[in-house]
């Protein structure tokens, strides 16, 4: 008796640490921004990856201390068309939306979900290249962004002469 007495004292005790631990680790909205401490606000950010024979750009609207999911979207995309030639983009699945690249160098896009855009690439684009893609091979305009609550977030969108420009992939986002 005083044996089994002993193993639930023990696993009690060893649930408890357990537990305890668990309760100091950081939320994950508290864990730091991979990106490097973006400033509050929507920024465009493009994850590159190398893909046969050129590479796979995504676009992401990365929220930093912004509330609420983005329910639709409107902007364009600048490439160096000297260095890369689009073979296609396409928007998530659940999301309607077109994208038409307008003249080499430029593509035109728009998307919209009314539950809210899924965390992630709002526009992926496959590119033939000559070398490989730098963050000043790009340029991102987002003219429109719209809350799932209506709400306009536009004002909020970071404004920079190139994207953030990542070659990792990002964490999903919070």
């Amino acid at each position: 008796m005083k044996h089994a007495a002993w193993k639930r004292g023990a696993a009690a005790l060893l649930v408890s640490a357990a537990l305890a631990a668990c309760e100091r680790q950081p939320a994950a909205s508290q864990t730091p921004d991979p990106l490097g401490g973006l400033e509050p606000g929507i920024h465009p950010v493009l994850v590159v990856a190398a893909a046969e024979g050129g590479a796979q750009v995504e676009l992401h609207l990365r929220r930093v201390q912004v509330q609420g999911r983005v329910a639709s979207y409107q902007g364009e995309l600048r490439y160096d068309a000297s260095v890369l030639r689009l073979r296609g983009a396409q928007l998530p699945a659940g999301v309607a939306g077109a994208w038409n690249e307008v003249e080499p160098g430029r593509v035109r896009f728009a998307g919209a979900a009314p539950g809210g855009v899924p965390d992630g690439a709002v526009l992926t684009l496959r590119f033939a290249a000559s070398a490989p893609p730098v963050r000043e091979s790009f340029a991102v305009a987002m003219e429109e962004v719209v809350a799932h609550d209506f709400a306009d977030l536009t004002a909020s969108v970071s404004r920079a002469e190139h994207p953030v420009f990542s070659t990792a992939p990002l964490a999903v986002e919070q």
